[in-house]
């Protein structure tokens, strides 16, 4: 209740106000009776009765000489109590609260006290009714009242707040019509309205007005600071406060304004991490007597923490005398922020040993930092001692949820999360939805995406992303969807959306993280040209330089993938600085082209660079061992991981030994290596051991392989197909027909063999046995002279791959129907003469393909590159790349 009347002396109209009876007014009642009257409503409705007869009795329409009430002063405001009956009754209804009563009755008093208006100008504010607000100064001054320089900074917070430029720059007109230029309490609202509606530079041109003309205070440097903090200028913010200083310590300040001018500050210093100014602004409060503050100390924890100097927060945590939740809270976040989960989480049960109240920020930054770590389930389990403890999650607590259960895969408690922020109405929808760009219902909107997307359920994430109105998309909104198609769904669809993401109108700009995305789903799809594109995008956007290291990593993979390492080495040789993964990458992109001599030289230069090799480093070493044929050096490096680097074998760096071993025909040896492995064989170690077994037709020992597979319960497709292979080369058909049975009993499928190739016109796909394409009958008879060519040079199809019980006549043809030689006859058709012809395929390359490649290399000018699902193969002039090691 905004006003609280004194009560008179004696109260009249008792029975009126029980009874609510007009018949309680006698025909000569007083304007006096009636304000006493109006000093004892409780109630709207009898306000309502009073003013009726107030109206009926004609009080309204005499002579303001004869309306004069003298009504006692209100005791808890400072403004001037009202004169005249009018204006009793417009406080009587703000008093009750039925402000649009009071409006109307305020209109109909001439003349009309501007305290009245202003009075209801701020109540609309105060409940958020902004664009109410504004509507009550427009009516003022429609009913003749004169703003005052409390009226219009209260106008133009409701236009700052809504915001509306349109607005705030109409009343600033009518503020220099009015005589408030001079005004520093309105000039400072000004500059503040113009920096909530982010015209940085109209506030700057307040801000100058008001310097030059010397009205300036501590509030007006307050007030352009923190625009310029807001709108990302951190270092001209810097330099004001720097000027600030100097200027405004000669005027009249108070303790609450110095607070106030480093609370503002120290965010500029966070964002930048500038921790040397940090620390010249907390000597400053040192100085000048506000460092005890709780405000100030919280504020230099939380920057010091952003910095990266939590020594420097734990001093000021220590010296606070008082701590409060956001002191505790600042610290707690502070250590999560900086990954120092332990500190967080350890602080966190002091916290609820030493019964300090736990809100919403703490459990958020704890949740956050579990998420962040990986530990998703720890993250779900905090909130829900969250909600028991009885504190309300705000979109910070469910985004970093969601970011758990996406880290998680768990699908179900992300759909939970997802009901309880529309519950919960943290998440709108429909004409509500309110994402600015950068608020935090869009920011949810993201958190959602990415996880449905990491849920692989991109019917859900796609159609919350198709919600967002295209022109509230933000780079993350778009980021996070092509990202999910890369990583987990289908990359063409990552690389239609990138379309999209930079096609007029509502372009939006890709940051590094987006080029990283797409050029993932370049590598995925072997699309050298896309990714050519998006190189020359990079390069012509020089705003990724910052970001270059993971970008640049992301170019070395993707060529390498693409089938084009020479281009590769070119960009990893331009880099100006080099990380680990650089260096990772470039010898993994050696590694699958089967170029083992550069990949051990990468390794060495590395190690002149000054890294040190890890895991990592010697797992892709291994790898570019096995698929080069170089045996020695592989085993080499293996017993050197221990013994020189300290580096402990993993059960992949064993896999990569075994398959090193059986490549090269020593399965003895493989398999005396798994009989001798520290740790309990994993899946990958037999698949490996069973690919080597179906390249020197092992049976025996891929039978054994298989049935460990089946009881780890790690079989698929791929390694029943494998033993089918195996069997089918040992002609063993009942044991095919039995392991096709058992895959289907078990409702295992094998996925059908597809290859694509890089055509004029973009990518074109086939399967086996494909005519699906209109050159199909060109492509069938190109195939069938090839064939007969190199067949006149010495090739024998190998009949065991088409793994089917009938003559070998029938074989020859189901071979020649292979995806990857289909690919092949339409790249010669289509590609120009001298032109490399690049070839995927989904699975391993067919052994009879192979040796028609190598054939078909001598007899045509092209290179033809094919990577299959393990590795590139290289043809030309009659050799493969791989010299037998697939």
């Amino acid at each position: 209740m905004l006003f609280n009347l004194p009560k008179a002396a004696k109260r009249i109209g008792v029975k009126f106000l029980s009874v609510a009876s007009a018949e309680c007014f006698g025909p000569d009642i007083s304007p006096m009776h009636f304000a006493s009257l109006l000093k004892e409503c409780r109630s709207v409705n009898t306000v309502r009765q009073i003013h009726q007869k107030i109206i009926a009795s004609g009080l309204l329409s005499c002579p303001a000489s004869l309306l004069s009430v003298s009504l006692p002063p209100l005791p808890s405001h400072s403004y001037v109590s009202p004169k005249s009956l009018g204006t009793g009754v417009v406080a009587s209804y703000i008093a009750c609260g039925a402000i649009s009563d009071a409006l109307s009755a305020l209109e109909r008093v001439t003349p009309s006290p501007s305290v009245w208006w202003n009075l209801l100008i701020r109540e609309h504010i105060k409940e958020g009714r902004l664009d109410r607000a504004i509507d009550v100064s427009c009516r003022m001054l429609r009913a003749g009242t004169r703003p005052d320089h409390f009226t219009l900074p209260y106008t133009l917070k409701a236009c700052g707040e809504l915001p509306s430029y349109r607005c705030g720059s109409t009343f600033h007109g009518l503020i220099c019509c009015n005589g408030f230029e001079s005004n520093v309490f309105v000039c400072n609202a000004l500059v503040a309205m113009y920096a909530r509606c982010g015209s940085l530079d109209d506030a700057s041109l307040v801000f100058d007005e008001i310097t030059w003309r010397g009205i300036d205070d501590v509030i007006s440097w307050n007030s352009i600071v923190a625009a310029h903090v807001k709108g990302n200028n951190p270092w001209t913010a810097l330099d004001l406060f720097s000027k600030m200083a100097m200027i405004v310590h000669e005027k009249a300040t108070n303790e609450r304004s110095d607070i106030i001018s480093i609370v503002n500050i120290l965010p500029a210093c966070a964002s930048l991490k500038a921790l040397p100014q940090t620390k010249e602004i907390h000597g400053y409060a040192i100085r000048n007597g506000t460092f005890p503050d709780a405000f100030v100390c919280n504020t230099l924890i939380d920057t010091y923490a952003k910095c990266g100097s939590m020594e420097d927060a734990v001093k000021v945590f220590n010296t606070m005398e008082f701590k409060d939740v956001v002191s505790w809270n600042a610290m707690v976040t502070g250590y999560s922020q900086s990954g120092d989960f332990e500190a967080a989480f350890e602080l966190f049960k002091n916290m609820r040993k030493e019964n300090i109240p736990l809100d919403v920020i703490t459990w958020s930054a704890v949740i956050a930092g579990y998420a962040q770590r990986g530990r998703g389930q720890e993250a779900l389990d905090a909130f829900r001692q969250m909600l028991l403890y009885g504190s309300e999650p705000n979109s910070v607590t469910i985004i970093s949820l969601l970011s758990a259960c996406a880290s998680l895969g768990a699908l179900s408690q992300g759909m939970e999360t997802h009901a309880y922020s529309l519950k919960k109405c943290l998440l709108l929808l429909g004409s509500h939805f309110c994402g600015d760009g950068d608020g935090e219902d869009l920011m949810v909107h993201n958190a959602l995406i990415d996880m449905y997307s990491k849920c692989r359920s991109f019917k859900a994430a796609r159609s919350i992303f198709d919600y967002i109105p295209r022109k509230e998309r933000n780079v993350v909104s778009w980021t996070v969807m092509i990202g999910g198609y890369a990583q987990y769904g289908d990359s063409n669809d990552a690389l239609k959306l990138f379309s999209e993401m930079i096609s007029k109108p509502y372009a939006v700009a890709p940051n590094a993280y987006t080029i990283s995305c797409v050029l993932m789903a370049c590598a995925h799809l072997a699309a050298l040209r896309v990714g050519k594109q998006i190189h020359a995008y990079v390069t012509r956007h020089h705003q990724y330089e910052a970001s270059m290291y993971f970008v640049a990593n992301c170019l070395i993979d993707m060529y390498s993938k693409c089938g084009d390492v020479d281009t590769a080495r070119n960009v990893f040789d331009s880099m100006p600085k080099r990380n680990e993964v650089s260096w990772t990458s470039m010898m993994s992109g050696y590694g699958m082209h089967g170029r083992g001599n550069e990949a051990m030289n990468i390794f060495d230069k590395m190690q002149k660079a000054g890294f040190v090799p890890d895991d990592i480093s010697f797992l892709v070493l291994l790898y570019a061992c096995s698929h080069s044929g170089m045996v020695d050096q592989g085993l080499d490096y293996f017993d050197s991981m221990r013994r020189d680097y300290g580096v402990v074998a993993s059960a992949e760096h064993y896999a990569c030994v075994i398959d090193l071993l059986a490549r090269s025909g020593r399965l003895d040896k493989a398999w005396k290596t798994v009989q001798e492995m520290p740790m309990e064989p994993t899946a990958v170690i037999w698949v490996a051991l069973l690919s080597a077994c179906r390249v020197h037709s092992n049976v025996e020992l891929a039978e054994y392989a298989l049935n460990k597979l089946v009881d780890m319960k790690a079989e698929n497709d791929g390694s029943y197909t494998l033993i089918s292979n195996i069997y089918a080369t040992a002609r063993q058909w009942k044991d095919v027909a039995r392991i096709r049975q058992l895959m289907k009993k078990s409702g295992i499928k094998k996925r059908p063999g597809c290859s694509w190739v890089q055509g004029k016109k973009g990518t074109v796909s086939f399967f086996v046995g494909d005519r699906s394409h209109p050159l199909s009958p060109e492509i069938y008879a190109l195939l069938e002279r090839l064939i007969n060519r190199i067949k006149a040079m010495g090739y024998v199809p190998e009949t065991n791959f088409a793994l089917h019980d009938v003559d070998d006549e029938e074989k020859n043809n189901l071979l020649a129907e292979h995806s990857e030689k289909l690919a092949l006859a339409y790249g010669l058709l289509t590609t120009s003469p001298g032109c490399p012809i690049r070839i995927t395929k989904n699975l391993r390359v067919c052994g009879d393909c192979h040796t028609a490649f190598t054939y078909i290399s001598k007899i045509v000018d092209h290179e033809i590159i094919v990577r299959d699902s393990s590795r590139f193969h290289h043809f030309k002039e009659g050799s493969c790349s791989c010299g037998g090691y697939w």
